[in-house]
């Protein structure tokens, strides 16, 4: 991290310190990069660039700023490195329950500056980044990130008493936003590295190692009365991940840690065995017991100690502070509500095993690892075989470092397999319902994955009841009234999925975590049309369903992926086998994009769930195959079935969906259907799969 200088802009002076390091990363800047600065970003091979909506460092008046844009602009055109303006999306509702693990004693932050939308200088930004299309879109998101940020931005209290002290509280600050961050339940923290040459070359946060999941380590603090199951000892600090993660490898004597709160002792050794001289903290507590520690702070290194100045709202304010705090409740526009990749793959997992020939076999979903995490296969088992032989038979060397979600926890062979086979990740669904004579069965799955390089741990996606109703909604799924689940967890179910730890509280929690996500999870695969078109040969005809249900529930749950609003999900069948599948969205890369999300870009921006299909199919020939989507597919997808020669189009006779009068124009002259839109999506099978996805990274 680091900011401009006098005859040295912010991305000049990040190459000179670190000249090779920005190949393939993505950089985010506080305003547009002028042209100098875009050929440093493509000569230093950086994937993308994101900025918000602010005029470049280019001295001059309004036309020479417009003429270095339009430069940086068409230089950006003509290179690999992708550029678009950012607005964050996070919903102040949650920021406010991210802000509960941040202590702080003073007010939220009211410095930032609104652009007012009725000024000439709004009209004339609107015209900078051609966002003529979306002013509305970008008003209200532009309040919401700049509520956000002042709420977040704690450390504005500080007591200073020199003016260079503002330097510190620049840093502080820093830290307090990664501590919004942290994954640890309890309590934030946040810490940084800044070197004398002007640049912040560490930052890290508290929270549990990479990759782990919900309730798969402990959770209680260290107050727990149970010997080994507090999260002290698997929670990383802060001041150890911003070691672990600096850009330059050796820390020169005048290098500066600053951090939300002192180092323990654990930290303090390895602070001062990576030779740090100084730190700068935010006291902590007056607490007697920690004035052995503090000692120790004060003998080993230079240490300084912030105190925040306890501050009281005032009791009457302005009526612009006052609009200001107030101002986004109704009017905010919160990102739409859909699952995340890993939440669609467990649910799709889930929905593969209920159409596996024999009960209690699991299904099986194989995603890559790295983003855009496109789904390679999806299948289930049959009578013969089980769901993670039959994806390798038909995948063979295809699943090497891919993320694999089970609806259950495999059997030892198939763990046996899927080690072989080098995938880094499984996860599975805590199945409680196990009967009692798997419960016999020697179980030597954790040892087989312990023993490997393979991670393995049970996935519930956290979806809690608020936003399993935004959810609901968006996709026009009614609510549940189911209630949560009673199943008895005993201590033997609990240690089969590795969750003994938990207390009596966080046991309650969890089982109601995975109450609302299995809920959820019914109501998103819970369609049961009566009726359905299909279209073959020209001609379409009204039937009863019958063979497609499971389909069509599977084209409904990948609808719940799509960000955008009447989502659409599509299969596509070939000889009883999914070949491709794909989800309505915004191209890759742009889902933070503010220029997809208002105004008439939507209706060519975004790609169609069928078109994705197709385009990312595992098999080249789809003649004779069938699709199989949630709604009537635009004229343009029309045009490209029929290219494809696919045999047969089907969709539901549902609100919204064309008839059969009009299922199939003559002519493919008319609009696209308001609902068409998508993303490039996954693959996947029925009994087994393969196919591709682009999403929104």
């Amino acid at each position: 991290m680091s900011f401009s200088k006098p005859g040295l802009h912010a991305i000049e002076q990040i190459i000179h310190c670190l000249p090779s390091s920005l190949r393939n990363c993505t950089v985010y800047l506080s305003r547009k990069p002028c042209t100098t600065c875009t050929t440093f970003l493509i000569q230093g091979s950086v994937s993308s660039v994101y900025y918000w909506p602010t005029a470049p460092e280019k001295k001059g008046d309004e036309s020479e700023v417009k003429e270095d844009i339009q430069q940086s602009d068409h230089v950006l055109l003509k290179s690999h490195t992708s550029s678009s303006v950012l607005l964050p999306m996070a919903s102040f509702e949650t920021v406010k329950v991210i802000a509960k693990k941040i202590p702080y004693k003073g007010k939220p932050n009211s410095e930032s500056k609104l652009l007012d939308d009725k000024t000439e200088e709004f009209k004339k930004y609107c015209s900078l980044f051609n966002m003529h299309s979306c002013e509305d879109t970008f008003v209200k998101r532009m309040k919401n990130a700049l509520r956000c940020y002042d709420f977040l931005l704690v450390c504005s209290q500080l007591e200073k008493k020199r003016p260079e002290d503002a330097v510190h509280q620049h840093a502080l600050q820093l830290c307090y936003f990664l501590a919004a961050r942290s994954s640890d339940p309890h309590r934030g923290v946040g810490c940084v590295l800044y070197s004398q040459d002007g640049y912040f070359f560490g930052a890290g946060y508290n929270g549990y190692p990479i990759g782990i999941l919900y309730a798969n380590l402990p959770r209680a603090g260290r107050k727990s009365q149970a010997r080994g199951f507090a999260k002290r000892g698997v929670v990383l600090h802060a001041e150890t991940n911003v070691l672990l993660y600096r850009s330059k490898p050796k820390i020169e004597e005048t290098d500066v840690l600053y951090c939300t709160k002192p180092p323990c002792h654990d930290c303090q050794n390895l602070l001062k065995d990576m030779k740090i001289k100084t730190i700068h903290c935010v006291e902590e507590s007056s607490k007697q017991s920690e004035k052995s520690h503090l000692d120790d702070l004060k003998k080993n290194f230079d240490y300084h100690e912030w105190k925040q100045r306890r501050t009281q709202p005032t009791a009457v304010s302005t009526d612009s502070e006052d609009s200001r705090r107030t101002e986004g409740r109704d009017d905010e526009d919160p990102p739409l509500p859909y699952l995340k990749k890993e939440e669609l793959c467990i649910y799709l997992a889930l929905h593969m095993e209920k159409k596996s020939e024999t009960a209690g076999n699991a299904g099986i979903v194989v995603c890559e690892a790295s983003k855009p995490k496109r789904i390679i296969a999806l299948g289930c088992a049959t009578k013969e075989l089980h769901a993670v032989p039959k994806v390798l038979l038909r995948f063979p060397n295809a699943l090497k470092g891919c993320e694999v979600y089970m609806s259950r926890k495999p059997c030892n062979y198939c763990a046996i397999l899927l080690v072989q086979a080098q995938v880094s990740q499984v996860y599975y669904w805590p199945n409680i319902e196990t009967n009692m004579a798997e419960k016999d069965k020697r179980d030597h799955v954790d040892a087989i994955f312990t023993e490997s390089y393979v991670v393995a741990a049970t996935y519930v996606p956290t979806i809690d009841d608020v936003r399993k109703m935004q959810i609901l909604d968006s996709n026009r799924r009614a609510p549940s009234d189911a209630g949560k689940i009673e199943s008895v967890l005993d201590k033997a179910t609990l240690q089969r999925f590795n969750l003994g730890h938990l207390k009596e509280k966080e046991l309650e929690e969890y089982k109601n975590t995975l109450s609302t996500a299995e809920d959820c999870f019914k109501h998103l695969a819970s369609c049961k049309d009566e009726e359905i078109i299909i279209l073959e040969d020209k001609e379409s005809t009204v039937k009863k369903n019958c063979e497609y249900t499971h389909a069509l529930q599977l084209c409904d749950l990948l609808a719940s992926r799509s960000d955008t609003k009447n989502g659409v999900g599509t299969v596509i069948y070939k000889e009883d086998d999914i070949v491709a599948l794909g989800y309505s969205g915004y191209p890759k890369g742009s889902m933070n994009s503010l220029f997809c999300k208002g105004g008439d870009f939507d209706q060519h921006a975004i790609v169609c769930a069928e078109a994705n299909a197709i385009i990312m199919s595992s098999e080249r020939d789809l003649s004779n195959a069938e699709l199989i989507t949630s709604r009537r597919p635009c004229d343009d997808c029309l045009k490209l079935i029929r290219a494809k020669n696919i045999a047969k189009v089907i969709w539901p006779l549902r609100d919204g969906n064309t008839g059969p009068s009009s299922a199939l124009p003559a002519s493919s002259s008319s609009a696209p259907l308001e609902q068409s839109g998508g993303i490039a999506e996954d693959p996947s099978e029925g009994a087994s799969v393969a196919a591709a996805d682009g999403e929104p990274e």
